[in-house]
């Protein structure tokens, strides 16, 4: 969080020593939009809009949203005279990567800026746009204090074990194989995987060679803010998204996008990427916080960000937490960051038991992130969740999670290689992101668009509709919060019954 005690330079260098930047500080500025973003985000989810079920492209987000092409180039002149490096730009012309040293951004944005230590560093005044740079609207991760964490459990020790649920039971227990039998691969789809930090693809491949996928998907890296150093802790977590999810959908195309810095700068950049990139219309996120944490001007700039991704059409499937009510950790009633936000969907967790004939029961997983935010308003299409739901609340479906009930990841643990059974809300959403691959394959064969933003879907089907579409949690809890009959604040709408659902999405 930022802190705002105004001290002098004297003082700040004095706290300091001799400890200062080696290397230029990187900051996000958001330029002010012509068109709101959470404009065109309604009109693509409103049956009375032109655009409904239309979704845009980031050219046209650039056309109708950006400053003009002079403006836009006159801010980067007077940038560049300033002494700021332009590092990345948007597609949509809304949003520029700067870098320069930390007195560049002190004198232009009037603010003070101290170093920390593992270069982290936080403002000590609010940033304040001059106007000669009228077009920028908010300067972003000048605090860049905070760092995710991954939302996966490991099952028990010792590191390397047999067991976990098998990769085909699970497809049979959700009702997958008439998917697959129907010839639905995922073929021709594309799933975006948002991570930190580097990992080893080659145990991706071996998870896919080894599964004997058929057809085989790809896996890919995309860069976009540097070279990810690996991380043994990360790597088991962007691992585990990319094999789930090329699990689910063999027939897809597995792109990571993995940011070189864990922090807010890393957050806006890898975002902007995967929607600049424009292949994805589904998004995997297994990362977060507690929300009480969140800096004012980063909620702000994400909340542009997920209401383009509803503008292009693009699902960010959000592991919902494994802290269960208890975001923070801390023994409170918090959300969790950025499953909260109303325009992501939330995933959260159960405890899944395969019975001797494939069938499956399920219980709401303890660990299971859920809850109601703090920060961000109820959407139109929870209105009807009622007291205490007054506020966005979280998770909107489910997947089995459970590290009891898990299953099995081949990565690196201790420097050695082997299946590690685990759990966590982040094995449950990337598999529903393999589902929405197939959503996609089955749309695009038919010539229709993607299915677009599909909580306004869910939440607006009958009670009827929705017992053909989900299994329906009832039992269990996640600490303040109890699965019940209906949507609850565990497992939200429940799980998916897979075959159902995707004929329902898929027209």
């Amino acid at each position: 969080m930022r802190n705002f005690l105004r001290l002098s330079m004297a003082a700040i260098t004095l706290a300091m020593g001799t400890n200062s930047f080696c290397k230029p500080i990187t900051a996000v500025l958001r330029l002010k939009e012509r068109v709101k973003m959470e404009d065109l985000a309604a009109s693509v989810l409103s049956p009375v809009s032109l655009r409904y079920n239309s979704v845009y492209t980031p050219e046209e987000i650039r056309s109708l949203s950006a400053p003009t092409d002079q403006s836009y180039q006159d801010l980067i002149s007077i940038l560049k005279a300033k002494g700021f490096q332009i590092t990345g730009e948007s597609k949509t012309h809304l949003w520029l990567s700067v870098s320069a040293d930390k007195s560049v951004f002190e004198n232009v944005f009037a603010t003070q800026i101290q170093d920390l230590t593992k270069r982290r560093h936080r403002t000590l005044a609010e940033p304040r746009v001059p106007a000669q740079l009228a077009a920028v609207e908010s300067v972003g991760g000048l605090t860049n204090t905070r760092e995710l964490r991954p939302k996966y459990i490991l099952s028990k020790m010792p590191k390397f074990l047999e067991g976990g649920i098998p990769q085909a039971a699970i497809k049979t227990a959700y009702g997958f194989d008439a998917i697959y039998k129907a010839g639905i691969t995922g073929k021709g789809q594309h799933i975006a995987i948002a991570t930190y930090n580097g990992f080893n693809i080659d145990d991706v491949k071996y998870f896919y060679n080894d599964s004997k996928l058929d057809p085989m998907p790809s896996v890919d890296v995309v860069t976009f803010n540097g070279t990810a150093v690996y991380d043994e802790n990360s790597a088991l977590e962007t691992q585990l998204d990319a094999e789930f999810s090329g699990m689910i959908a063999p027939g897809a195309s597995v792109h990571v996008f993995a940011s070189s810095t864990n922090d807010d700068i890393g957050e806006l950049q890898m975002f902007n990427a995967i929607l600049d990139d424009n292949r994805a219309h589904v998004a995997n996120y297994s990362w977060g916080g507690c929300e009480t944490f969140l800096d004012p001007t980063h909620k702000d700039d994400m909340a542009k960000v997920f209401a383009r991704a509803v503008a292009q059409g693009v699902n960010i499937m959000v592991a919902s937490g494994d802290n269960g009510s208890d975001s923070c950790a801390d023994g409170t009633n918090k959300a969790d960051w950025p499953s909260a936000n109303p325009n992501v969907v939330a995933v959260g967790g159960t405890s899944l038991t395969v019975a001797t004939d494939g069938s499956g029961t399920e219980l709401a997983w303890s660990g299971s992130g859920g809850g109601i935010s703090a920060v961000w308003d109820l959407p139109m299409w929870q209105a009807a969740l009622g007291t205490p739901y007054l506020k966005r609340s979280y998770p909107d479906v489910s997947f089995n999670a459970d590290p009891q009930t898990g299953q099995a990841v081949y990565g690196h643990y201790q420097g050695a290689a082997g299946y590690i059974v685990i759990g966590g809300t982040s094995m449950a959403a990337p598999q529903w992101s393999g589902f929405m691959a197939l959503v996609g394959e089955a749309r695009a064969a038919a010539t229709k668009a993607p299915v677009g933003f599909i909580n306004p879907i869910i939440y607006g089907l009958s009670a009827e509709d929705r017992a053909t579409y989900f299994n329906d949690i009832t039992s269990g809890s996640n600490g303040v919060y109890s699965a019940g009959k209906s949507w609850d604040a565990v497992t939200g709408w429940g799980s998916m019954k897979a075959g159902s659902l995707f004929t329902k999405l898929s027209n």
